[in-house]
């Protein structure tokens, strides 16, 4: 099922909502990260191991959020993409967000390798991050 959060930040431009989805199977609508189609999607693709933003209904183009699941217990978060276009709109941080709550979720403890994602977390120093947090996997 979704979790329903309202957009903040410069997103909030946008109109629509915020859904994010546990399965990639779960966004059965298109939309657009743009805004044009009034939601923002986070999808998670377990299989590819990557949460995703579709950036136009009529296009491959996405942002992603990749990881590895190294160890049992243990995520590592390794890169972050935003295409240029849509760089600078917050779409990073909602991936970022999606994937640390997937994280408490799941009770993983998590490498972060990808420097945009050490830098979220000295931003957002919840508890329920910062005790998840573990020096980055060599």
């Amino acid at each position: 099922m979704a979790i329903v959060r309202p957009l903040v930040g410069s997103a909030a431009n946008w109109t629509g909502i915020f859904r994010r989805y546990s399965t990639a199977e779960a966004v059965l609508t298109p939309v657009m990260a743009s805004g044009e189609g009034g939601a923002m999607v986070v999808g998670h693709d377990k299989q590819r191991k990557e949460f995703y933003m579709k950036m136009d209904r009529n296009s491959a183009e996405k942002a992603v959020l990749q990881y590895d699941l190294y160890r049992k217990g243990y995520v590592d978060f390794y890169h972050t993409m935003v295409p240029e276009a849509y760089r600078g709109k917050g779409l990073a941080k909602h991936l970022a967000k999606a994937a640390f709550d997937y994280a408490v979720e799941e009770d993983l403890k998590m490498s972060l390798t990808c420097t945009y994602l050490q830098k979220f977390a000295a931003d957002n120093p919840l508890p329920q991050y910062q005790e998840r947090i573990v020096k980055p996997r060599m």
